[in-house]
C-alpha cells in the first residue's frame, strides 16, 4: 500500500512538473521559424533573430494582451494609429496571452476595432517565454527591419512615445 501511495505521489509531482508542455517551454533556436495562428485563422510566421524576431522585412512591434486588460484596450487604439501611419515600414502584431478562448479573442479584436494582426495560438506563451516570462500586460517590445531589438514597454504607454522610438529606426 505504502508503495504504491508513493508512486502515485511521485506520477503526481512528475505530471505537476513537466505537465503537459507539448515543447511549448522549449527555447527558441536562432534562425527558427515559429508560426502563429491569428484570430482570422491565417497563418504568421516570425523568424527567431540572434537578439529579436524578424517579420515581412519590416520593423516588428509585438503587443502582448489578455482579453481582460483595461490598459490593453487603451493602447489599440495608438496602435492602430502607428499601423496605418507606418504601414510601408511597420507590422503590428499582438498575441493574446492567458486564458481566453478563440471566440473571447476574436470578440475582443471587433470590440475594440482592432486594425493590426492579432494572433490566437499556444505558441504566444512561447513567445512570452522567449521574451523573459511576459508577466504584466500590455507589454510591447519593438524588433527593427533586421530583427534587433531596439526597445520595449511594460504597462500601457502615450503614442508619442512608441512612435519616437519608431522613428529611430525608420
Amino acid at each position: 500500500m505504502v508503495k504504491s501511495l508513493s508512486f502515485l505521489m511521485l506520477l503526481f509531482s512528475l505530471t505537476l512538473f513537466f505537465g503537459c508542455s507539448d515543447n511549448i517551454n522549449k527555447p527558441l533556436a536562432n534562425n527558427q521559424n515559429i508560426a502563429l495562428k491569428t484570430t482570422d485563422n491565417k497563418i504568421v510566421t516570425l523568424k527567431k533573430t540572434e537578439n529579436g524576431f524578424l517579420y515581412d522585412n519590416k520593423s516588428l512591434l509585438l503587443a502582448f494582451f489578455t482579453t481582460s486588460c483595461t490598459p490593453c484596450d487603451v493602447q489599440i487604439p495608438n496602435l492602430n494609429n502607428l499601423q496605418n501611419r507606418y504601414q510601408n515600414d511597420l507590422n503590428v502584431i499582438s498575441l493574446i496571452i492567458g486564458d481566453s478562448s478563440l471566440e473571447e479573442a476574436q470578440n475582443f479584436v471587433s470590440q475594440n476595432g482592432v486594425d493590426f494582426t492579432v494572433t490566437f495560438d499556444k505558441n504566444n506563451f512561447r513567445l512570452s517565454t522567449a521574451l523573459g516570462n511576459i508577466t504584466s500586460v500590455p507589454y510591447i517590445a519593438i524588433y527593427d527591419k533586421n530583427g534587433a531589438y531596439v526597445t520595449d514597454y511594460a504597462g500601457a504607454v502615450p503614442e508619442e512615445m512608441i512612435e519616437a522610438d519608431l522613428k529611430r529606426i525608420f
